[in-house]
This record gives structure tokens, sequence and C-alpha cells, in this order.
């Protein structure tokens, strides 16, 4: 049986509704009305039968039909944007790339942006992919990469080490707390990284390490990338394990909160990635302060 393609402004509609959290951002953000995003939204849900948002206590919180429609809609998305950016790169001013994941380029590298444009001179343009092979084929001026900093015919410098902790939305982790005060028990939804080879801090490593058995939950959802993870977590879908160094900021403000005081770490991280030779020029130097 054949079947159309859903409508690209109910796409748009969606896609924005769940970055955001909300009708009314995502209207916002798209220059139209409210009401325009929740008719989108309805057309899209009738076209593919499924919900795929509820409210709980006036938050927009997406159904497992949502997060799978994400994830590819993100990837099929993402590509168009980074083929049409490359078609646009007419300027004589070049930008200056930067190419990582999109956990840490929305959660830790977005914020630092201004001040890095301002010292090297040029917009900064950041190209986000979920793959280390798909991040090394961009011809990017810097990379941010997780791993022990040994990449051939680059030089790497050390970001952040490994260092990883179970965060929630502050209303799911109290929530949590007064469960586990109350029945001496509780239960929570695990947000986990698909991760075949092993790489990160999984949550059994968490837990093997720290020894803190508080978080087991047979309920379980897996993504494919830190950053979807931290947005899930973030409209309070579940509890993720977060990179410490690239949730300073979503800590500090309140946004998110850690449901154990025990971190457990590797000797893994994220490393700032150029070419040889390359953190020995201006631009190198300015891209270290990163890190400082």
């Amino acid at each position: 049986m054949h079947y159309n393609l859903p409508t690209l402004k109910g796409l748009r509609a969606f896609e924005e509704a769940f970055l955001r959290g909300s009708y009314t951002a995502a209207a916002k953000t798209l220059n139209v009305q409210q009401p325009a995003i929740s008719y989108q939204i309805k057309r899209l849900e009738d076209d593919l039968g499924v919900t795929l948002f509820t409210k709980e206590r006036g938050r927009l919180v997406p159904t497992s039909a949502a997060i799978e429609l994400f994830e590819t809609l993100s990837l099929s998305f993402d590509a168009i944007r980074r083929t049409s950016n490359k078609l646009r790169q007419s300027s004589a001013d070049p930008a200056f790339t930067i190419a990582t994941y999109p956990g840490i380029g929305t959660y830790w590298l977005s914020p630092k942006l201004p001040i890095l444009s301002k010292d090297l001179a040029v917009p900064v343009k950041v190209v986000t992919l979920v793959k280390d092979i798909d991040i090394l084929r961009e011809h990017a001026d810097c990379m941010i990469l997780f791993g022990k900093g040994d990449w051939p015919g680059f030089d790497a410098r050390l970001l952040m080490p490994e260092a990883v902790c179970p965060v929630a939305a502050p209303d799911l982790a109290e929530k949590f707390r007064r469960a586990s005060t109350e029945t001496g028990t509780a239960d929570i939804t695990i947000i986990e990284q698909d991760d075949p080879e092993a790489r990160w801090i999984s949550w059994e490593d968490w837990q093997n390490q720290t020894d803190d058995g508080a978080l087991p939950s047979a309920e379980r959802i897996t993504v494919n990338d830190h950053g979807f993870a931290l947005h899930l977590a973030l409209t309070g879908a579940g509890a993720t394990l977060a990179w410490m160094g690239v949730v300073e900021d979503l800590l500090a403000g309140g946004s998110l909160v850690p449901l154990s005081d025990k971190i457990a770490t590797s000797d893994a991280g994220y490393w700032l990635v150029g070419r040889c030779g390359f953190f020995e020029t201006p631009r190198g130097r300015a891209v270290l302060k990163l890190s400082s």
C-alpha cells in the first residue's frame, strides 16, 4: 500500500513543538499563530493515526510515537539543512566551522559562540552529527570529539574528562525523592543512549562504579544521541546520565537536577580536535580559550 508523505508544514510544526516543548514557543519560532501549530499537529496525528503529545501540568510531553518520529525526522531535516548551508556558502569571508555532536553543540557550545565569534572576528558555524566518522569527514576548522585523544593526523586538547551522573527535570526528581522517602522504593523511566561499541559510561557502568542501586527501572527509552536524551530529560520524560561538563549551565540554572551525588568517571573525555599545528595558530589559540 502506498502512503503519501505528511505535509512539510505539519512536520516542521511537530519538530519545533517537540524541541520547544510548547505550541506557543513553536508558533513564535515559525512566526505563526499558536492555533496554526495546534491545527498542523492535529492533522499530522490524524494522518499517522497516533497521539504525539500529552499534557502534564501544562507541559507538553512527547509520546513514544513522537520520540520515534522525531529521531527519523531530525536526521532527515539535519541532512537537508547541512546540504542547504553548503550551497549557501558564497561569502568572501567564510565562517569558522566547528563540527561536533548535537548534545555538546546545543547545551555546551552554543552559549559560547558569541564570544568565540568575537575572538575570531568571523561568524562561527556549528555542524552537528551523531557519528564520529561523519564529523571527521566534514571540512571543519575544528571538531569536538569523544574519546581518549588519539586521532591519527590530528592534534587534540582535552576539553573535559568523562564524568557522569543521573539527572532529571526538577518535578520528576522531586517526585522520585518523595516516593523514595515515603515508601523506601521508587521507580523512574531510564533514558539511555544506544551504544553498541560501549564507548560511553552506561547506566550499568555507573551503578557498578558507584555501587548505587537506587535507580533500577524496567521501563527504558533508548535514543541514539546524548543531546536527544538530555532533551527528553528536560521535558520530564525520564532520567538520563549527563556528562557534567556539558550540562553545567542546565544544572546551575535548575533546569536539571542530579538524582545522586555519586559520579562515575573514565579515562575518556571530550577533546578539541584540529589538523596538525592548528592549535599553534591564532585561530587555534582562540578556540583553546573554550577549555579555560
